[in-house]
């Protein structure tokens, strides 16, 4: 399952949900997420990308880097860190970082730590397990779809459901109600990739949903947006493959002058 989007799209819409998985209670971790601005970066000179930051918003807090691990992979530990300590270099060498690793389970983590144990025993470098994660009482929407998407393919759809509801019930800003409908249905679409969408939409009962022109508007709005950002990062890791401006915009079909601000790092 692709997880990066789904993570990213939990923690912009609800970014308290990473501040109670740092084990913050929910009334400080939503003081918390409003110092803080939530982004994933692509830094410029290098081949890497982040799972996503929460740049603060005042000097004294630290920056937070986030990697999820969903496979095995024995460097997780020196990705993380090795954005981090680029995003010191290249902004403020001075800036308090923390980086933190959450794992699809705990056999997921390296077992070769001695690199990386002090950064641990310092609280620099912190992890997390999706499937050790406790349940809350009453967790708000955005823990409850990390929930969601360690549950059992057979429990799956009466939670999403269940979270469909109170989507409608506690949200009440139009754009982000469709934006966490959408995100659940995601999350069912790739636990139970031998459904089609259709089954998929019917079994959340999401027709009468699809037929309000607000969530057309967004949902039309969303995907020109994220075509967007594919057009964007397929340019700028073709740039990085040493390609010129015009065998980019040959290649993908693109105006020259598209291609030529995406090299540049235009928005």
């Amino acid at each position: 399952m692709r997880t990066d989007s789904i993570f990213y799209s939990v923690f912009k819409t609800s970014p308290e949900t990473f501040f109670l998985l740092l084990g913050y209670p929910h009334k400080d971790a939503k003081e918390l997420a409003a110092r803080y601005q939530y982004e994933s970066i692509e830094f410029k000179e290098t081949a890497f990308h982040t799972d996503g930051v929460f740049s603060p918003r005042e000097p004294e807090l630290p920056v937070y880097f986030l990697e999820v691990q969903f496979y095995p992979l024995a460097a997780v530990y020196a990705d993380v860190l090795a954005k981090a300590f680029t995003y010191l270099k290249q902004h403020d060498p001075g800036q308090p970082v923390v980086a933190v690793v959450l794992f699809g389970s705990r056999d997921l983590e390296p077992t070769a730590l001695a690199p990386y144990q002090p950064l641990l025993d310092a609280g620099m470098l912190r992890r997390f397990y999706l499937d050790e994660m406790p349940e809350v009482a009453e967790a708000p929407l955005g823990l409850s779809i990390l929930y969601l998407i360690r549950q059992a393919e057979s429990l799956a759809p009466v939670m999403a459901r269940d979270l469909i509801v109170r989507v409608r019930s506690e949200i009440e800003d139009e754009s982000l109600r469709t934006a966490l409908v959408e995100l659940i249905e995601t999350v069912i679409i790739y636990k139970l990739p031998r459904l089609t969408r259709e089954e998929i939409q019917a079994m959340l009962q999401l027709h009468d949903i699809r037929e309000s022109k607000v969530y057309q508007e967004a949902h039309q709005e969303g995907r020109e947006k994220g075509a967007a950002e594919e057009r964007r990062r397929a340019i700028v890791r073709l740039s990085e493959r040493n390609m010129t401006a015009d065998e980019i915009s040959d290649m993908l079909g693109l105006d020259i002058e598209l291609v030529c601000k995406a090299m540049a790092g235009g928005k």
